[in-house]
């Protein structure tokens, strides 16, 4: 350890308080100051509330969010988003000590810690409310207990990594994937001094650890606003615990698996995207001495090493069934990578402290090449990584609750939106006149019953959503609510999962939209509930101002982006639906080929869907001058140019162009 002969001394010690402490810094520094997207409003509004966390539960984190939730300053997200930057920082912190003891060089451990800490996947949940930083230290903490085993035969240090194994396990499941392989190791190399009696002491530690589990029998006695679960019952415990609802190894609710060669490319990916060549090239040299070095010594640490992250990416390999195939899913499933991504950093730093061996003259490199990556490494990151100016999520969520009229029961899906304004209302006291229900939950047996004691003005046709099935559908939820205040659905619909909705359109209101009544064509509505409701969707469009703020691909911050477009081209193509074939309704129509035109003019990557609504739109104004034929033929062009191949009208938009630009026939 660069001549040191215990370990760890106070050198080591330093060393990781001080990375630990840096990243600290930068995590606060960029931290979220409002509610991120994903699980973080769930995960918030369920520790305000008393609530459950969807499966299996995360016991440990609410228990520790609760108490994060008492600092006197600072919003609610903040406060519990603290949690995952303090686990975050003393994860690198411990992972510099693993290192020290491993490597033999604090340059080196110091360099796999920094290329942890400031992995941008691993920044970007250690600035917000969410689970993974806190498995980061569990898994660290596992990997320093383990080596201390291997180094003294202490069964203290067993005893410690069993109870924190089953800790861990009370907060992401996914700690099997580093706490099996560490259990199986101990177990073989410790051989028959595993006596019955210890064996034994081992169980009775990982069963202590796993005690925060018990919490949720108490908190699913709650009516919370934001729970999940029947937990309050033993059945009901299991179900969750085990994630009956919710599936194991099932990321998606598509019934499908992913091919798990693109589960492995997406790992691959995202592996080169934490790591630059260098850090690479330093853990394949790292991992190949591991392997020989296991190959020697059958037994050694370096095992562990190898086995865990092995273990990690082959299982979702083989079982996830997430798609890959946009930048949403590719981001949702690299939480998971953060895992095995802390193996490849200490192969980075063996491969680094490998560098001076059989080459004494090399040896001077080390210091470098780690003071390099100590310093490029949170800097390269720092910009792309800042949010704490970041408030485009919650303000997506008070802009869906900003023009619900009161008493508004709104029905959402997808977990933007639901957990946003979940915490909107428990969190900022946003609008808690508006009865926000969750379509997705509703299909499980115990959620009619909690909203039915939470809401008990609202009424549930049936004892659970499941259209076209022994389930009532969104059209006969509605009906039963309509009498006596207004309905709002937000997140889409579809007649797979809501059944037929029994409405011919609805109002566009903002990013929702509103049932309707009376059920009839909307080009055959009196002109002035066309205009009413003309005027009340122009106020209800979002008002997200993204100047300086950051939406990556893959982003939930994207995910508004997109939305925010959405919404205006959903009440421009409800203008051309108001308009119909009527002269007499001909300013809708030229309404909605503004509404058009601006987006095609503001939003720098139009869907394609804008420039088909946009040709049509014009053809519809009128193809009677050069002027209106070349505006058509334009917006045919563009279409064209980004048109999915799978459109079955191409050949007649091609013939449609050609005949807009075909010259006009001189006159005789």
């Amino acid at each position: 350890m660069d001549g040191a002969t215990a370990w760890p001394d106070r050198g080591d010690l330093a060393v990781a308080g001080g990375l630990a402490a840096s990243a600290f810094a930068a995590y606060v520094a960029t931290g979220y100051r409002h509610v991120p997207g994903g699980d973080a409003g769930e995960l918030i509004g369920a520790i305000a509330t008393g609530g459950v966390i969807h499966p299996p539960g995360y016991p440990l984190y609410a228990l520790l969010g609760h108490l994060f939730a008492l600092l006197p300053a600072g919003s609610l997200a903040w406060r519990v988003g603290l949690l995952s930057a303090v686990s975050g920082a003393l994860a690198s912190g411990v992972l510099v000590l693993v290192l020290a003891g491993w490597t033999r060089s604090r340059w080196a451990a110091a360099a796999g810690g920094a290329l942890f800490a400031f992995a941008p996947g691993v920044w970007a949940y250690a600035i917000g409310a969410e689970v993974f930083a806190l498995d980061n230290l569990f898994v660290a903490l596992l990997l320093l207990l383990a080596f201390r085993y291997g180094e003294t035969r202490d069964p203290g240090f067993a005893y410690a990594a069993s109870a924190v194994f089953g800790l861990g396990l009370c907060n992401h499941q996914t700690l099997l994937f580093t706490g099996a392989p560490v259990a199986a190791w101990i177990l073989w190399t410790g051989g028959s001094e595993w006596t019955p009696r210890r064996l034994v002491g081992l169980a009775g530690c990982l069963l202590v650890g796993l005690t925060p589990y018990l919490d949720l029998v108490v908190e699913g006695r709650h009516a919370a606003a934001v729970t999940w679960g029947a937990t309050q019952t033993w059945p009901g415990f299991w179900t969750h615990v085990l994630r009956r609802e919710y599936g194991t190894f099932r990321l998606s609710v598509l019934p499908s698996h992913a091919d798990g060669v693109s589960i492995l490319g997406s790992f691959v990916r995202d592996l080169h995207g934490q790591l630059d060549w260098l850090a690479l090239g330093l853990a394949v040299v790292g991992a190949a001495v591991t392997m020989d070095e296991t190959r020697k010594r059958p037994g050694a640490f370096g095992t562990v090493c190898l086995l865990s992250p092995l273990v990690s990416v082959a299982t979702f390999a083989a079982l996830g069934n997430l798609p890959t195939g946009d930048a949403l899913h590719r981001e949702i499933l690299a939480r998971f990578w953060q895992q095995p991504e802390i193996y490849a950093c200490a192969f980075a730093a063996r491969g680094l402290s490998n560098l001076g061996k059989g080459a004494p003259r090399w040896r001077f490199a080390i210091p470098a090449v780690s003071s390099a990556v100590m310093l490029i490494q949170p800097l390269d990151h720092l910009a792309e990584m800042d949010r704490h100016d970041s408030d485009v999520v919650e303000r997506y969520g008070a802009e869906i609750l900003r023009p619900l009229p009161p008493g508004t029961l709104l029905l959402t899906r997808g977990d933007l939106i639901t957990n946003t304004v979940r915490y909107l209302q428990v969190a900022e006291g946003l609008r808690p006149d508006v009865r926000v229900v969750d379509r997705e939950l509703l299909a499980f047996p115990w959620a009619v019953p909690r909203l039915r004691a939470l809401y008990p003005e609202l009424v549930f046709p049936g004892a659970h959503y499941a259209p076209g099935r022994d389930g009532f559908s969104l059209a006969a939820l509605a009906d039963a609510n309509l009498a006596h205040r207004p309905v709002v659905v937000c997140g889409g619909t579809s007649t797979e999962q809501d059944g037929p909705t029994g409405y011919d359109a609805f109002w566009p209101l903002g990013l929702c939209e509103a049932v309707r009544q009376p059920r009839a064509p909307l080009a055959a509505l009196p002109e002035p509930d066309v205009d009413a409701w003309d005027a009340r969707s122009a106020a209800a469009l979002p008002r997200i101002d993204f100047r300086g703020q950051p939406h990556p691909p893959g982003s939930w911050e994207d995910v508004v982006w997109g939305d925010i477009w959405a919404a205006r081209q959903a009440r421009a193509l409800w203008l051309l639906e108001a308009a119909g074939r009527d002269p007499a309704r001909r300013r809708y129509l030229v309404e909605a080929v503004s509404a058009l035109e601006g987006i095609v003019a503001e939003d720098p990557r139009p869907p394609p869907q804008i420039w088909r609504s946009l040709a049509m739109a014009d053809g519809r104004l009128g193809l009677d001058t050069p002027a209106e034929r070349a505006r058509t033929a334009d917006a045919w062009r563009h279409y064209l140019a980004v048109a999915p191949a799978w459109d079955p009208g191409l050949p007649a938009i091609r013939s449609e162009l050609e005949r807009l630009e075909a010259p006009e026939p001189s006159p005789r």
